[in-house]
């Protein structure tokens, strides 16, 4: 969502999301394909490779042009061995976005044809798209008249011709140019559209083609080191691992969103708000028993720390050097042994390798919903499954953070008086004192924070929750903390109430903020957020959500969750 945006909108663009990742299920086959916030997954994967006529606000266009758009990506999930194409792409920016439209419609040419409502759509997403360029003069322009032109050629062969004479009038110069260029690749296109190699060899040679075209003509002078949003349409682009890929659906997604300016949220005041240490909400003679009943707790679940540690390294950490291994048979000739060689030829350990080990170069924060809500769902085992994390992260060599969130009152407390006093202005925000709690920061160590996890056993603070502002401030904290992976994790038994405020607003003023920040923060890329829900399913709202049981006794398994989120 951008600055500013209209939290209707957002609403509205997610519903026809959930409505196009049901067909993209359906037609691809894969039940964890998901759309959000303009972005294609399977599973935790981002899917980059996409083709200008798919960059569509999905709530903003037509119904057709939706169906289109999501029956084109199913048909890409169905047909497309992803990793292949990547292996067979081209790097050169206006080359890959050639290369990738064609892959896109050889997919769209295996739609069957017995499904004629699909192809319908199929027309729809691409004829509205075209008509979207000119009428925006994105095909006056000289690379985008390129790419306009060679698209339709290639569609034609493909598919089928949607040219009007307006088209065929813009496009001209450019078939004529291309036309000698590409004409035998254009023929064998058709061909090989059962075998996806075959296809790219043709493919590459058509991108190669318009790449010349484009430098010839200087129309690429501008386009060194440019992504792929600047050739076509904005917001359009990809990065290859998946990490900095902002959207292909569409340009608004591709904003990175002011998280103090989602939509019509807001805030009456702050004055009553605070952020506060655990240990801070129990009296000090009552921690220690807090922290012997968490233990207590923790042996009945029979899983040491120590073993998750070890799981956590395997799956969160990466190998790195860490000094010298001698005497050995192969490897780098050691310096310090080369007098051996000549005292005892026979002698071969005279080799030293590079030693390596894993680093946990990961930072992880775990958000704790302290609603009244949470002291029906299993609180204590909550407790005892993050402070276990805990402390096998801090084992592992990882920053951890532990924190909390609640309301200072029940009902809005002074925030609420605030209001009333003010004249009880309609449609004010959140009228609540909020309480963020900080059980361990990442700079104190898990020996040091465990009284202070332990006050989450202390259920008298536990009043009611704002889920989008907690999410924001656990965000803020842990982008700051130094590290090659950053990872926030939200435990939650399901959507924020808040009387007060859920009172004085409209119907879903919490959760729709709660959305917004979810799909703001997956925008940003520098942190991966999911959810751990208790009895609940966010899966609507995070894109990496998992329902953990916590009735019963916690096993190790219990801990392949975080792996299983973020792996």
């Amino acid at each position: 969502m951008g600055p500013g945006e209209d939290l209707n909108t957002t609403v509205r663009r997610r519903r026809a999301e959930r409505r196009g990742a049901a067909i993209v299920r359906a037609v691809g086959g894969r039940p964890d394909a998901e759309l959000r916030g303009g972005t294609l997954r399977l599973g935790q994967r981002r899917v980059g490779l996409a083709s200008p006529h798919l960059a569509a606000d999905l709530g903003e266009v037509s119904p057709a042009r939706a169906r289109g758009v999501a029956d084109s990506l199913g048909l890409l999930v169905c047909h497309s061995d992803l990793d292949l194409h990547r292996e067979l792409a081209p790097s050169e920016p206006l080359e890959r976005v050639v290369f990738d439209l064609l892959e896109q419609l050889r997919c769209e040419s295996l739609r069957p044809t017995a499904w004629v409502g699909m192809e319908h759509n199929l027309d729809a997403a691409f004829g509205e798209w075209s008509e979207q360029c000119l009428g925006e003069r994105i095909a006056e322009s000289g690379v985008g008249l390129l790419v306009f032109t060679v698209t339709h050629m290639a569609r034609t062969r493909l598919v089928r011709s949607l040219t009007t004479e307006v088209i065929d009038e813009v496009t001209e110069g450019q078939r004529f140019t291309l036309a000698p260029l590409i004409g035998e690749d254009l023929v064998a296109l058709r061909a090989n559209r059962h075998d996806q190699r075959a296809f790219a060899f043709h493919a590459r040679a058509i991108a190669e083609a318009v790449a010349l075209v484009a430098g010839d003509a200087n129309l690429a002078a501008a386009g060194e080191g440019v992504d792929r949003s600047t050739l076509l349409l904005s917001g359009w682009d990809e990065d290859e691992d998946g990490a900095g890929l902002t959207g292909v659906l569409g340009a608004t997604s591709a904003r990175v969103a002011d998280l103090d300016r989602l939509g019509d949220y807001q805030v009456f005041t702050r004055a009553f708000d605070r952020e506060v240490g655990g240990d801070a909400l129990v009296a000090p003679n009552r921690l220690p028993g807090l922290r012997a009943e968490l233990d207590r707790h923790r042996k009945a679940q029979a899983v040491s720390a120590a073993r998750v540690a070890q799981r956590l390294i395997r799956a969160l950490a990466r190998p790195a050097e860490d000094g010298w291994t001698f005497a050995e048979d192969d490897g780098e000739l050691d310096p310090a042994r080369l007098a051996m060689i000549i005292t005892d030829p026979v002698e071969h350990r005279v080799f030293r390798q590079r030693r390596l080990r894993p680093l946990a170069d990961v930072a992880v924060t775990f958000l704790v919903d302290t609603s009244g809500s949470m002291k029906q769902q299993r609180y204590e085992a909550a407790a005892v499954l993050v402070d276990t994390f805990a402390q096998a992260l801090d084992l592992a060599g990882a920053s951890v953070e532990v924190l909390g969130f609640t309301t200072r009152s029940w009902a809005g407390g002074n925030a609420a008086k605030a209001w009333k006093k003010a004249g009880a202005p309609s449609s004010p925000g959140r009228v609540a004192e909020i309480e963020h709690i900080v059980h361990k920061d990442a700079a104190t160590s898990w020996r040091r924070a465990r009284r202070s996890i332990a006050a989450m056993l202390d259920i008298h603070h536990y009043r009611e929750g704002v889920d989008g502002e907690a999410l924001v401030w656990a965000y803020r904290r842990l982008a700051a903390i130094e590290a090659s992976r950053r990872l926030l994790v939200l435990v939650s038994d399901g959507a924020p109430m808040e009387t007060a405020t859920s009172g004085v607003n409209r119907l879903g003023f919490l959760d729709d903020h709660l959305a917004a920040v979810a799909a703001a923060l997956d925008a940003r890329h520098d942190v991966e957020v999911g959810a751990l829900t208790l009895d609940a399913d966010l899966s609507g709202v995070f894109c990496r959500s998992r329902s953990i049981d916590l009735d019963g006794t916690l096993s190790l398994g219990h801990y392949e969750v975080l792996a299983d989120l973020f792996g």
